[in-house]
């Protein structure tokens, strides 16, 4: 098509002449642009396009507003039973929540931490995979320290 005869040409000004880099960015940015707008997704920064060029997921809520790239465990199934809030030790065996904390804790990477913030009514940092801190935080919800199984098992 046209559009590759026309990179082919930015490239060309690009390896030949320095100056012209930013320029090719600027022009490889709105092509991005131009092609999320045909899978329907609005881009108002050109910068945006590199970060959601690479997203596998992009979650929404049902209006289609961008969430707050947080997870979250919801429900949980243990033992048969499908709990839909976090289970208290009363409801599920003691050992099997031990198991699960200690293999959510030990298998996650050690990079995925759960900072609790300093103030009140403000939800805690997820630093790091965004699956692992929503389980590392569904741990601390159990009322098990991930970081404690961590220094356990090193």
């Amino acid at each position: 098509s046209s559009w590759s005869f026309f990179i082919i040409g930015v490239t060309v000004l690009v390896v030949a002449v320095p100056e012209g880099l930013p320029l090719a960015v600027t022009i490889s940015l709105a092509y991005s642009v131009r092609k999320m707008m045909r899978d329907n997704n609005l881009v108002r920064h050109l910068d945006a396009c590199e970060t959601m060029g690479n997203a596998t997921a992009i979650c929404s809520d049902k209006t289609g507003t961008l969430t707050t790239n947080r997870m979250s465990v919801v429900q949980s199934f243990f033992l048969g039973k499908l709990v839909k809030h976090v289970p208290s030790r009363d409801m599920v065996t003691p050992g099997v929540i031990d198991l699960f904390s200690r293999s959510v804790s030990i298998n996650s990477s050690y990079s995925s931490q759960v900072i609790k913030s300093k103030e009140v009514g403000q939800l805690p940092r997820h630093l790091g995979n965004k699956t692992e801190c929503a389980l590392l935080q569904f741990v601390g919800e159990l009322g098990e320290d991930y970081e404690a199984i961590r220094k356990a098992k090193p």
